[in-house]
């Protein structure tokens, strides 16, 4: 069983108006999956789920559909839900679509009043001095993430944040796999710096470009990863 026991007790105080329980328990699952608790193509056990949330399989039924709708997992007739596992081809496509959209959230957040672009100023400071740390991988994978989609709520188009955050839950895995290094990490930070620098003058081609590389050079290392290991 994947899920611990200690998330029975927790959900009471855990919800809120903003949350129903099938969105917590998918946010619970979620976390396991980009933890590497649950690996591609396995089997997510609606029954063992369950038990360890203190839920009928109904909340949890529901969770597993959620997360369907990311394509963050499968749900089969007969076999139940499976973690999905990504071709080459398929992580591809997401990146290329994240860069697309990334870059063009950027842009339009180039023209956003000044102070809301300094507001991003500590979180950017924060990613390197994470990029720097040996061990600081998955904080750096979550933090980056986390400014990526801050930034699209920020520009004010909230079609476009959703899709970004849809993307990013999808490819959040390859993500990971994409900055396991240190060398990696402070590449990403340093285009970062060039995007919130160039934000910050006011140059959206720039940021816009700096975005589009960022997601590119993630792009490019996930699937190198992922046909050195046979996928």
């Amino acid at each position: 069983m994947k899920a611990n026991a200690g998330h029975t007790a927790t959900f009471g105080a855990q919800r809120s108006v903003l949350t129903t329980l099938p969105e917590q328990i998918a946010e619970h699952i979620y976390s396991a999956i980009i933890a590497g608790e649950y690996q591609p193509g396995e089997r997510i056990r609606e029954e063992a789920l369950a038990e360890s949330y203190g839920v009928s399989r109904g909340p949890v039924r529901e969770a597993l559909r959620i997360l369907e709708r990311d394509s963050v997992v499968r749900v089969l007739a007969n076999k139940g839900a499976h973690v999905t596992k990504l071709s080459s081809k398929e992580v591809n496509d997401i990146f290329e679509i994240r860069m697309v959209l990334g870059g063009a959230m950027v842009r339009r957040l180039a023209t956003a009043d000044h102070a809301l672009i300094l507001n991003f100023a500590p979180r950017v400071e924060a990613l390197e001095r994470l990029a720097a740390e040996a061990d600081g991988g998955a904080a750096y994978v979550a933090a980056s993430v986390e400014l990526a989609l801050d930034m699209a709520q920020a520009s004010g188009n909230e079609r476009l944040a959703d899709i970004l955050r849809s993307l990013a839950r999808q490819s959040w895995r390859y993500t990971r796999v994409s900055l396991a290094s240190a060398e990696r990490r402070q590449q990403s930070a340093r285009h970062w710096r060039t995007l919130f620098d160039a934000l910050v003058a006011g140059r959206a081609e720039e940021a816009g470009r700096a975005m589009e590389k960022l997601v590119d050079d993630s792009r490019n290392e996930a699937i190198q990863q992922l046909e050195s290991a046979g996928t």
